[in-house]
C-alpha cells in the first residue's frame, strides 16, 4: 500500500501538468494567425497604395504631355497662319493648311502611336485658271514652301524652328547625329528632302514626314519640277549659293 501511494504521488505533478502546456500551444497559434493576418492586410494595402500612386503619376505625366502638345501646336498654328495670310484670296480663311496638321499629326504619334491620324482629306476645290504668266523656278519654290507646309518646321529668315532653317543652308556644312559632316550641296538637299530620317541634322529629332518622295519625285514626276523649284529656293536664300548646290536645270521660267 504504501509504494502504491508514492507511485501515485510521483505520478501526479505530471498528470497535472498536460492542460498547461495545451494552453500555451493554443495561445501561440492564436497569436500566429493574428500576426501573420496582420501581415497579409499591411503588404495588400502597401500593393494597393503603390497601385494608385503609380496610377496617379502616369495620369498627371499623361496630362502634361497633352499640355506640351497644345502649346507646341498653338505656336505652329501662329506662325503658319501669318505666313498664309498674304496668299490667301479671302482673308476671312481661320483654318491653315495640310502642312500645320501633318506637324500635329507627327507630333501626337510619337507618343501616342496607336491614335488614329489627325489629318482629314483635303477638300477638292475648283482649279483657278492659269494666268499664262510663267513662274520662275524658285518662284514656285517659295509658293510650294508655304503650300507644301514647309514652313510649319523650317523657317527662311535664321529663325529656330523644328527643323534646320532654310536661311543659308545651301553650301554650309551640316553636322547630322551619326557625327558626320556633309556639305549642303544639290545631292544632299535633294536627299535631305525625299529622305529626311537618313539625313537627320545634330540637335533636331527626325519629325519630318516622307510623304514628300511620293509628291515630289517618282514615275508621276519624271522632271521632278517642284522638287527642284524648292532646291533653288532654297539657294536664293543663301550666301554661299554655288553651282554644287544649285539643281542641274537652271532656274528659268516653269513650264
Amino acid at each position: 500500500m504504501s509504494e502504491s501511494h508514492d507511485q501515485k504521488q510521483h505520478h501526479d505533478p505530471i498528470t497535472h501538468s498536460h492542460p498547461k502546456s495545451t494552453s500555451n500551444d493554443g495561445t501561440d497559434a492564436k497569436s500566429i494567425i493574428i500576426v501573420g493576418t496582420f501581415l497579409v492586410l499591411f503588404v495588400a494595402f502597401l500593393i494597393i497604395a503603390v497601385s494608385a500612386y503609380f496610377h496617379h503619376y502616369r495620369h498627371e505625366l499623361q496630362r502634361q504631355r497633352m499640355a506640351s502638345v497644345g502649346d507646341w501646336a498653338a505656336k505652329i498654328k501662329a506662325r503658319q497662319l501669318a505666313d498664309l495670310r498674304p496668299h490667301w484670296a479671302n482673308a476671312a480663311h481661320s483654318q491653315a493648311t495640310v502642312g500645320l496638321r501633318m506637324a500635329e499629326d507627327l507630333y501626337l504619334r510619337q507618343y501616342y502611336p496607336s491614335m488614329p491620324p489627325v489629318l482629314l482629306a483635303a477638300k477638292k476645290t475648283a482649279k483657278k485658271k492659269a494666268s499664262g504668266a510663267p513662274v520662275v523656278m524658285h518662284v514656285l519654290g517659295a509658293k510650294l514652301y508655304v503650300s507644301m507646309g514647309c514652313n510649319a518646321c523650317h523657317t527662311n529668315n535664321g529663325n529656330p524652328g523644328a527643323g534646320p532653317t532654310w536661311k543659308n543652308l545651301a553650301g554650309y556644312p551640316q553636322t547630322l547625329t551619326n557625327g558626320k559632316t556633309e556639305i549642303a550641296d544639290y545631292k544632299y538637299l535633294r536627299y535631305m528632302i525625299l529622305h529626311p530620317d537618313k539625313l537627320v541634322v545634330k540637335g533636331f529629332a527626325p519629325i519630318m514626314p516622307p510623304i514628300y518622295a511620293a509628291q515630289l519625285s517618282g514615275p508621276s514626276h519624271p522632271h521632278e519640277q517642284k522638287l527642284n523649284a524648292l532646291i533653288w529656293y532654297i539657294n536664293t536664300l543663301s550666301n554661299k549659293s554655288n553651282k554644287a548646290s544649285q539643281p542641274p536645270v537652271p532656274d528659268k521660267p516653269a513650264k
